[in-house]
């Protein structure tokens, strides 16, 4: 079974599962859609074109939480409890509203704070984190497994970013982070490389 992984270099859903395969071989194949060419590419792996994809002798496979879960039950890893499945879960809700203002930004889109929408998405940030700062403390994040990358992933793209002040992050998603920062490949997954 060969394995290419296809997304960005700065892609936290694509660093988390270039983490988490750090004992599964695989390629690495950077593909990002806004250069010429590379929009066909993509859609040719992913009908939605989006990453990570990965593909598996050629057949494709993408989400990464859809992903992670056909390698750990292909290579035999530890599942996810029902607590980690939540944590995973609030991660990638926390990914999905960081990315989104941080792309409409990035096309030209004004994003109004004092819109209700821009509002509701802040309270609901504000609770995640709360929540994974609860996670932190409790022990739950202390190994270096799919939920711990996933959350690293994301929180070194939003400080790699700036969408999300350090200020915001309790001590125990700090010291989380700066434990993390000294984990295999995470060095040679930094965004900031690319």
């Amino acid at each position: 079974m060969t394995y290419r992984l296809l997304g960005s270099l700065t892609s936290p859903f694509v660093r988390r599962l270039r983490l988490y395969m750090a004992d599964i071989p695989y390629e690495f194949e950077i593909v990002n859609y806004l250069e010429s060419g590379q929009d066909a590419r993509l859609s040719a792996a992913n009908p939605i074109k989006r990453i990570p994809v990965l593909l598996i002798d050629g057949k494709s496979l993408w989400e990464s939480r859809v992903i992670f879960q056909y390698l750990q039950k292909t290579h035999g890893k530890p599942g996810l409890s029902l607590d980690e499945e939540n944590i995973v879960g609030a991660i990638d809700t926390l990914q999905d509203q960081l990315i989104q203002p941080f792309l409409l930004q990035r096309f030209g889109h004004v994003v109004d704070r004092n819109n209700p929408y821009y509002q509701r998405v802040a309270d609901r940030q504000r609770l995640i984190l709360a929540y994974l700062e609860k996670q932190a403390e409790s022990g739950l994040l202390s190994r270096w497994d799919y939920p711990a990358m996933s959350l690293f992933s994301m929180l070194d793209w939003a400080s790699f970013r700036n969408v999300l002040p350090d200020s915001e992050l309790g001590p125990a998603l700090v010291r989380f982070t700066k434990e993390c920062a000294t984990k295999p490949l995470v060095s040679e997954t930094d965004p900031r490389k690319a």
